[in-house]
């Protein structure tokens, strides 16, 4: 059954800080995402990862959305996918970044 709290997303309010926490998260993703390699030269490309293209997809609309100025809404892939990259992101963060990265994953727990 669906959580009528989430029918329209959850709504994650982010300070400034946090926004900027989590862009920076989504930006190692896309960076190691995109220097991964796709195959040896001269051969043919590695196939396509469906699974991951879709991440990747979401991860870029997920850039979109916090980009734009709107409230941030998220439904539960989209919260599992902060999960993870905020997770991914906590690992190697800068010291400044890791309280907030902290404190934005416990809101998203919460959510989910």
């Amino acid at each position: 059954m669906a959580d009528p709290r989430h029918d329209d997303g959850a709504r994650l309010d982010l300070g400034d800080e946090e926004q900027w926490v989590l862009h920076a998260a989504l930006l190692d993703y896309l960076d190691r995402r995109a220097g991964e390699p796709t195959g040896d030269a001269g051969s043919s490309p590695a196939p396509l990862d469906r699974e991951t293209d879709t991440d990747d997809e979401a991860a870029l609309e997920l850039l979109d959305a916090l980009e734009d100025d709107e409230p941030l809404r998220l439904d539960r892939e989209g919260l599992l996918l902060v999960r993870e990259l905020l997770s991914e992101y906590l690992a190697g963060a800068p010291l400044r970044d890791r309280a907030t990265c902290r404190s934005v994953l416990a809101d998203v727990r919460d959510e989910l």
